[in-house]
């Protein structure tokens, strides 16, 4: 049994789910900012490289979940355990869960180059694919691809990922920062090809809005809790 309708749709719905975020988010954006030509914003600051390098940190940590200081594949292959987790697991540890996933997604699930889908579901080399082999062919490739990408981390080839691995392409981030200013601006970054170094940004500022919105969550939750005990107070 081929798949090459499979590898077409799977491509083509891929495309359209990235062209649909990108319209999306050029949408969002105000009528200003869209007209800006490049060299109008080239020299915002993306990036704090302080901030880039705390980040990285916590992301390690938080993908180490055993906390013995190496990431390895059972620790980011974890879809079926959110699945299973969905109407079991505390509402906490539930949203620690999801947080791990977004960052195993936006860090180990892209393709240097293409993959081809029917073989790595063949499990026992058959040349076909049983039925098991077929309902499990979405999670064969998904590990497939996360050990793809944990390997090009592990430097050292036993199996895991270090914090040195992990944030090895920080090395000489402030090479880039050509003012000094602590801070790297699209100027800076233009043309760079540590893609590495791109997506730990993307990750930096997407921690950045979640710590945003757990104060902004936190301090509406303290607020609602003066109300009540000032409503308990006023009733007696």
């Amino acid at each position: 049994m081929k798949l090459k309708p499979f590898l077409f749709i799977f491509s083509v719905t891929t495309l359209l789910l990235a062209s649909l975020s990108l319209v999306a988010q050029e949408r969002e954006r105000p009528a200003a900012a869209r007209s800006l030509s490049a060299d109008a914003f080239s020299s915002w600051a993306l990036a704090d490289i302080d901030e880039v390098r705390e980040a990285a940190t916590e992301t390690f940590k938080l993908l180490d979940a055993n906390n013995n200081g190496s990431i390895t594949l059972d620790e980011i292959d974890i879809l079926e355990e959110l699945i299973a987790g969905e109407e079991s697991l505390p509402a906490e540890e539930l949203a620690e869960l999801r947080q791990r996933l977004n960052i195993v997604s936006r860090t180990f699930m892209h393709l240097e180059e293409e993959i081809d889908h029917f073989e790595i579901a063949d499990t026992d080399l058959d040349g076909t694919l049983s039925e098991t082999e077929f309902d499990e062919q979405e999670a064969s490739v998904r590990t497939h691809i996360l050990q793809l990408n944990l390997d090009s981390f592990d430097e050292d080839k036993n199996g895991g990922i270090e914090e040195g691995e992990f944030t090895a392409h920080l090395d000489d981030v402030e090479d880039l920062d050509t003012d000094g200013d602590g801070s790297l601006s699209r100027a800076e970054l233009r043309g760079i090809e540590n893609r590495r170094l791109l997506q730990e940004i993307r990750v930096s500022s997407w921690q950045r809005q979640v710590r945003a919105e757990r104060r902004a969550y936190a301090e509406r939750q303290a607020q609602q809790e003066e109300s009540d005990e000032s409503k308990k107070k006023d009733s007696l």
